[in-house]
């Protein structure tokens, strides 16, 4: 898990006071939308380094784990499967073509629908180059 968490750090970048994201949604942190309380974050917000650090891991582990543990994923898989589930949140995740596949270790479905790049309408380069590193991790070990 550790892995996964220096990859979403990476890519989310962290700022310890609430802005809109390019998808227009009011983020802090790590990339949190909404507090383990079910409160969304609003403009305004501040928080510390270390809360910011509680709020993703709290997500990983209460929101994406439970979810994924019975996938029998490697670790490779594993890290690149939460990184791309943070980012898109579990409920867009669970109601997608790549999540039927895998769970059905269907590779080359999973792969052709893992393809979340844009936000705001508009393809992003940080997500494509995300999305590259996710999926070299997760069909690597295939």
């Amino acid at each position: 898990m550790t892995y996964a968490i220096d990859i979403i750090k990476r890519y989310e970048g962290l700022s310890l006071k609430a802005y809109k994201c390019p998808s227009g949604v009011i983020t802090i942190g790590y990339g949190t939308t909404v507090y383990p309380n079910g409160k969304p974050v609003k403009m305004g917000d501040t928080i510390t380094k270390d809360e910011a650090t509680a709020l993703l891991l709290d997500y990983v582990i209460n929101q994406i784990m439970p979810n994924i543990r019975d996938l029998r994923l490697t670790g490779n898989q594993e890290a690149a499967l939460c990184s791309l589930i943070y980012n898109i949140g579990w409920s867009a995740f669970a109601k997608s073509k790549c999540y039927k596949a895998i769970k059905t270790q269907d590779w080359e479905t999973a792969f052709k629908n893992w393809d979340w790049i844009k936000g705001g309408g508009k393809v992003l380069k940080g997500l494509v180059k995300r999305r590259a590193e996710e999926m070299a991790l997760f069909f690597g070990d295939i």
